[in-house]
């Protein structure tokens, strides 16, 4: 998905994450994992971590439950330990995007726990914080990456490949191959 330019999956974050919470209010997705995933396969750490600093500040103007900075801080200790690991999930697979957004979400919230717990607002971590958190949260981002990340993209991609241009002119033949008859 290298020919996919990063404005498209940056817009389709930049919308989750002003729109997501008023949508789904019961879950939290990590709008910019996904994101986070195409770009670090897309461009060098030094751009993937300008990027990643960003879409932090982003997040902490839009939402009021973290010191100012602690979310920037967080996506920028993620993108810096996950970076190297963009060799092991293959760019050209759909699945790919999915189970790179996992593990992101995953070292995410352990750096969360660990810079909530240094800045002074402790809560009490549970086995069913924990287990919702740590296990089924990247889960649901990955399915999140998935619907709206993979799929909007393989649809770009057959667009620029002229492959919808293509099927239109087949469906108007179709059709008017019946009206013919």
């Amino acid at each position: 998905m290298r020919c996919i330019p990063l404005w498209f999956p940056c817009s389709l974050a930049v919308v989750v994450a002003i729109f997501g919470t008023a949508l789904l209010p019961q879950i939290r997705l990590f709008a910019f994992a996904p994101l986070l995933a195409v770009l670090y396969n897309q461009k060098t750490l030094i751009y993937s971590l300008w990027i990643a600093s960003l879409c932090g500040v982003l997040i902490d103007l839009l939402s009021s439950d973290m010191h100012f900075g602690l979310y920037a801080l967080n996506y920028c200790l993620t993108t810096l330990l996950i970076y190297k690991q963009k060799h092991h999930f293959f760019d050209d697979k759909p699945l790919a995007l999915s189970l790179f957004t996992a593990l992101i979400s995953f070292t995410s919230t352990l750096i969360q726990f660990f810079l909530i717990a240094i800045s002074d607002q402790g809560i009490p971590i549970t086995w069913k914080l924990a287990l919702t958190d740590l296990i089924g949260m990247p889960l649901i981002d990955a399915i999140y990456a998935y619907l709206w990340f993979t799929c909007p993209m393989q649809l770009y991609i057959y667009i620029q490949k002229g492959n919808l241009l293509r099927l239109w002119h087949r469906l108007r033949l179709y059709w008017n191959h019946g009206e013919q008859q």
